[in-house]
C-alpha cells in the first residue's frame, strides 16, 4: 500500500508561479533574482499557512540554480535543484527553528557556520523560522552578522509576529508582508486538488472550507482532507457543515425573514432548535453578524465583489437584501455586535441571545410616531391626557381662559392622520403633544391616548438669569459631577459663563480641547440650567479665546507652591512646625 501524504505536503508549491495568493511578493522576488539585486537579509511575515516558509525554500533553490529560465524560475534539472528536491534542502540551505534554538550559544554556532563558504553553488541560505522566539540576548548577538555577512550568505527570517522583533533587526531586513489568501483563491486551488485526487466536491462545501480556514492554505488543505475522509470522497454541503460543526446558511436566511415579518415567537423556537443541536450562542451571533454584513454589501453593485460566496448563494443574498432597508441592517449589525461584546461576561447567555433576536426584529421600527427619539421632558412639566382637537376652531384659545392645572381626562385614541400635533399656547402655559407613549408613573393609563405636557407658569415662575445665579448654578453642576467626569469638572472650574441676554449665556474656553469637552456635556448643562431657572428657552454658546488661556496647576507640589506664594503665612507656619507635604 502506498504511503499516504497529506495534501498540505503533497501539493506544496515548488515554483513561484504555483504559490497561491501572493503574486506581488513572488513577482518581486523573481525580479530581484533575475537582476541579481539580492539583499543580505529578508523578513517574511504574515499569518500561518500563507506561504512564508514555502517561498523561502523556493527562493533558496532558485538563487543557486545554474540554468534558470527566462521567467526567473528554477530549472529543476541542474545538480543544485536535484540535490534540493531530495529532502527540500541541500548542502547550501540550512533551516533553523528559532523556537527550540533561541539561545546565544545557538546563534554563536550559526555565526561560526556562516564563515564557511558553500561547497557547491553560489550562495548559502539560512532559513530561520519563528524568529520572534529568539531571546533578547540572541537578537543582539545576531546583529553584527546580519549587518555585514559574507557575500555568499543570505538570511531569510520567517515569523507570524513581526511586532515582537526588535527594531534593530527590522532595520537590517527587507520586509515582505504576506497577506491572507482570499476565499476565491482557496476555492480555486481546492477544486484543482479535488480534481487530481478524484474527489467530487460541491462549490458550497469548498466555500465553507475556505471560510473556516481563515485565509490559510495549509489549514484549508487539512480541513479538506478531514472532510474527504468523512464523506468518503463525495464532499457535499450538508456533510461538510455536519463534520465541521458549522451552522447552516439556511438558518440565517430563515432568521432574517422572521425579523422582517416580526415573527418573534418563531425565531425563539428556531434558536432553541440550534442550541439543541449543540451549537453555542456565540457561534450563532457571529454567523448572524456575517450574514447581515453580506446582506449589506449585496445591496450595492460596487460592494458586491466583497461577497465571497458561490454564485448560487450570491443570488440568494441579493434577493433577500432587496427586502431589507439600510436602517434595519445598520441597527441589526449594531445590536448583534453589542451582544457579541457582552456574551463572555453575561451570566445568562441564552437570555442575552434571545433579547438580541427580539431587538433585531424591532430594528426597523421608529422610536416614536415621528421617527425620532423623544426628547427628555422637563421635570416641571405635568402630564394630563386630553382628546385631540377635532377642528381648528376648537384649538383656538379663549381670551378669558385661566391657566391650566394638572388633571386627567379619558378620551379615545387619536386618529393616525393627526399624529403631528402643533405646540399650542393656552393661558400662559406651554403644551407639547406626544402620541402612542404611556406616561411614566401611570400604569393604569391606557396605551394609545394623546399625552399633553404642561408647564404651570403659576406654580413654577421663571427665574431671572443673573450673573451671580448663573455662576452659582454653573459651580453647582461641576460639583455634582461623578468621579469619572473629573476632567470635565476641572475644565468647568476654569471657565466662567457670561450673560448675553435674558435667555442666553456664553462660555469662553481657553483652547479647542476644553471647548470640545464642554460641548460634549452641553445637553446636560442646559438641562440643569433650565431646571434651575424654570426656563426651557435658556441657550448656551461656546467660544474659544486662546488669549485667555491660563496656566493650570496639575501636581500637588505646584498647587502648594502657589498657595505659599499667595499666602506667606503658610510658609512661615511650615517653617515653625517643620511641616512637609505628603
Amino acid at each position: 500500500m502506498e504511503d499516504y501524504i497529506v495534501s498540505a505536503r503533497k501539493y506544496r508549491p515548488v515554483t513561484f508561479d504555483s504559490v497561491v495568493g501572493q503574486n506581488a511578493l513572488t513577482t518581486t522576488l523573481k525580479n530581484a533574482i533575475s537582476s541579481g539585486k539580492l539583499a543580505n537579509t529578508y523578513l517574511f511575515c504574515g499569518p500561518r499557512g500563507v506561504g512564508k516558509t514555502t517561498c523561502a525554500r523556493i527562493f533558496a533553490k532558485t538563487i543557486n540554480c545554474t540554468n534558470r529560465g527566462a521567467d526567473g524560475e528554477a530549472c529543476g534539472e541542474c545538480e543544485s535543484c536535484k540535490s534540493f528536491n531530495e529532502e527540500l534542502r541541500s548542502y547550501n540551505v540550512f533551516e533553523l527553528d528559532a523556537a527550540s534554538n533561541n539561545s546565544v550559544d545557538d546563534i554563536r554556532n550559526l555565526t561560526e557556520q556562516v564563515r564557511i563558504p558553500p561547497m557547491n553553488g553560489k550562495y548559502k541560505v539560512y532559513i530561520i523560522d519563528e524568529v520572534h522566539m529568539l531571546s533578547q540576548a540572541a537578537f543582539n548577538a545576531f546583529l553584527k552578522t546580519l549587518e555585514e555577512p559574507p557575500k555568499y550568505a543570505i538570511f531569510i527570517l520567517a515569523t507570524t509576529e513581526k511586532h515582537k522583533i526588535i527594531p534593530t533587526i527590522l532595520s537590517r531586513c527587507q520586509i515582505y508582508d504576506f497577506g491572507r489568501i482570499s476565499n476565491k483563491d482557496i476555492i480555486d486551488h481546492l477544486k484543482g486538488v479535488a480534481q487530481k485526487e478524484g474527489v467530487e466536491a460541491d462549490p458550497e462545501a469548498l466555500a465553507i472550507i475556505a471560510e473556516k480556514s481563515d485565509g490559510g492554505m495549509r489549514d484549508a488543505l487539512s480541513i479538506f482532507d478531514q472532510v474527504v475522509s468523512f464523506t468518503g470522497g463525495h464532499v457535499t454541503y450538508q456533510k461538510t457543515i455536519e463534520n465541521l460543526n458549522v451552522i447552516d446558511y439556511d438558518y440565517y436566511f430563515r432568521f432574517t425573514d422572521m425579523f422582517l415579518e416580526k415573527r418573534i415567537p418563531e425565531s425563539m423556537v428556531l434558536l432553541n432548535d440550534i442550541l439543541a443541536k449543540g451549537f453555542d450562542g456565540s457561534h450563532l451571533i457571529s454567523g448572524l453578524m456575517l450574514h447581515l454584513r453580506n446582506l449589506l454589501v449585496s445591496r450595492d453593485a460596487c460592494t458586491l465583489p466583497l461577497l465571497e460566496v458561490s454564485d448560487e448563494m450570491r443570488e440568494r443574498y441579493k434577493a433577500q437584501a432587496a427586502k431589507c432597508s439600510p436602517k434595519f441592517l445598520y441597527r441589526a449589525l449594531k445590536i448583534c455586535n453589542d451582544c457579541d461584546l457582552n456574551y463572555r461576561v453575561s451570566k445568562n447567555k441564552r437570555l442575552l441571545v434571545e433579547l438580541t433576536l427580539i431587538q433585531v426584529a424591532q430594528a426597523d421600527e421608529d422610536d416614536d410616531s415621528s421617527g425620532r427619539k423623544p426628547k427628555r421632558l422637563h421635570p416641571i412639566f405635568k402630564t394630563i391626557v386630553a382628546a385631540p382637537k377635532a377642528t381648528p376652531a376648537a384649538a383656538e384659545p379663549k381670551a378669558t381662559a385661566k391657566p391650566v392645572t394638572a388633571q386627567t381626562i379619558q378620551q379615545p385614541a387619536p386618529q393616525p392622520e393627526r399624529k403631528n400635533a402643533i405646540p399650542t399656547l393656552k393661558g400662559g402655559s406651554i403644551f407639547t403633544s406626544i402620541y402612542g407613549k404611556k406616561p411614566a408613573g401611570r400604569p393604569d393609563q391606557p396605551h394609545g391616548r394623546q399625552t399633553v405636557q404642561v408647564i404651570d407658569t403659576e406654580q413654577h415662575p421663571v427665574k431671572p438669569l443673573t450673573p451671580d445665579a448663573l455662576q452659582n448654578n454653573w459651580n453647582d453642576f461641576a460639583a455634582r459631577l461623578p468621579r469619572q467626569d473629573a476632567p470635565l469638572k476641572n475644565r468647568m472650574i476654569n471657565c466662567h459663563p457670561t450673560i448675553q441676554s435674558d435667555t442666553q449665556f456664553t462660555v469662553t474656553a481657553g483652547n479647542p480641547m476644553m471647548a470640545d469637552e464642554i460641548r460634549q456635556a452641553q445637553d446636560r448643562i442646559l438641562q440643569f440650567m433650565r431646571d434651575r431657572f424654570s426656563n426651557p428657552a435658556i441657550g448656551m454658546e461656546i467660544i474659544v479665546d486662546q488669549s485667555r488661556n491660563v496656566e493650570h496647576l496639575f501636581t500637588r507640589e505646584e498647587q502648594y507652591a502657589t498657595m505659599k506664594k499667595e499666602n506667606p503665612a503658610l510658609a512661615e507656619l511650615e517653617s515653625v512646625f517643620g511641616l512637609e507635604l505628603r
